[in-house]
């Protein structure tokens, strides 16, 4: 598989696009048809030769994390100001729902599919079924495992476990052994796999780390609180929590509240807690010191790539099979900078510019 790693640089300037309110999600959503800004790089991109809108439908797992509602609108937001119709399927993890979810978009016909798996395994029978009937399929963050889809645009999984994983290493010693307690995503995806993959194998090199106890969430905040209550009654000696997405955070923090560990960094019985994302939850925990640090997963990002591959795609231009991106690591030192994604304006999606990146410009016709 071809692979392209590249560091790419976010800008957090706001476009003088008009903006609009977002409303509440349902499980499916029909994206409606805008007017096709008369500026911008993406200004008419997504509509063909004879004026006819491009219909881009994206099937998602969920839009209940910062990660995922900025994701979607995002990429909403990108495809409707190119011109194009916009649809969204929101499963909410039901496995059943979602292949359900492949075949309703068939019947309308899109002329490109963009998935967000529940389960990267069980989804690859509705791509090749896709694939099949004619329609190229893109996926974003988590990748499909048993069939190949057109292109796969995520930040590097592995890394961003690395990232977390080296911060554990770089503030522990001999003398102060890290006992760590991972909170882990859902294992059934590759994503999960992967960012646990990269956190053992940095820390794994030490002898004084060490995973003293996983809790497969399934990217659950609730199953996160539970976890946190009884795994410090089996292991007091836990030092470090590794949560493998923010998304569980607001669940780890108010169970370490509930056992009387929420303390501050730089204070007696602070436990070291790392994560992944820094969606606005995680870059508010560094701010209040209980969160060290966050290896950042930028939505905006793979969006803007992944919409200019689908254009791609659209005019027989050629792309690659995937791209990756490299991690940016979060502490304080730079939880306030405007490349922070989650520090732009909350819910103002239409306003957040098209991202400055040279991963994959824009395609020409």
């Amino acid at each position: 598989m071809k692979k392209v790693v590249l560091l790419v640089i976010m800008t957090a300037l706001i476009a003088s696009i008009g903006g609009f309110a977002s409303g509440e999600q349902e499980s499916t959503q029909a994206g409606t048809q805008k007017a096709v800004v008369s500026e911008g790089p993406l200004a008419g991109k997504a509509v063909d030769e004879n004026g006819k809108p491009y219909i881009l439908g994206y099937v998602l797992n969920e839009t209940g994390s910062g990660w995922m509602s900025a994701n979607m609108n995002y990429v909403k937001s990108l495809w409707e100001r190119a011109g194009g119709k916009f649809y969204s399927f929101v499963s909410d993890y039901d496995m059943y729902k979602e292949i359900s979810m492949m075949d309703d978009l068939m019947q309308m016909e899109p002329d490109a599919i963009l998935l967000h798996p529940s389960d990267s395994y069980a989804i690859a029978p509705a791509v090749k079924k896709a694939k099949a009937a004619g329609y190229p399929v893109f996926a974003i963050d988590i990748g499909v495992m048993g069939e190949k889809v057109n292109s796969f645009v995520s930040t590097d999984q592995a890394d961003m476990g690395y990232a977390c994983g080296k911060y554990v290493l770089d503030n522990s010693s001999a003398s102060k052994p890290a006992q760590i307690l991972e909170i882990a995503g859902g294992l059934e995806q590759v994503a999960a796999q992967l960012r646990q993959k990269g956190f053992y194998e940095a820390v794994e090199t030490s002898d004084y780390a060490e995973v003293v106890q996983t809790i497969d969430t399934g990217w659950s905040s609730d199953v996160a609180f539970d976890g946190i209550q009884d795994a410090f009654e089996r292991n007091p000696d836990i030092n470090v929590i590794f949560s493998h997405s923010d998304f569980m955070m607001q669940g780890i923090l108010e169970g370490l509240r509930v056992k009387g560990k929420l303390v501050p960094k730089g204070e007696e019985g602070h436990i070291t807690v790392v994560s992944i994302d820094a969606d606005p939850l995680g870059l508010q925990g560094i701010r209040e010191g209980h969160i060290d640090m966050c290896a950042e997963n930028n939505p905006l990002t793979p969006s803007a790539v992944v919409i200019n591959i689908i254009l791609a795609e659209l005019y027989g231009v050629d792309y690659k099979d995937e791209y990756v991106i490299e991690v940016p690591v979060v502490t304080a030192e730079n939880v306030d900078s405007d490349a922070r994604w989650a520090n732009l304006p909350s819910g103002k999606y239409d306003e957040w510019s098209v991202a400055d990146q040279d991963l994959f410009p824009t395609p020409v016709r």
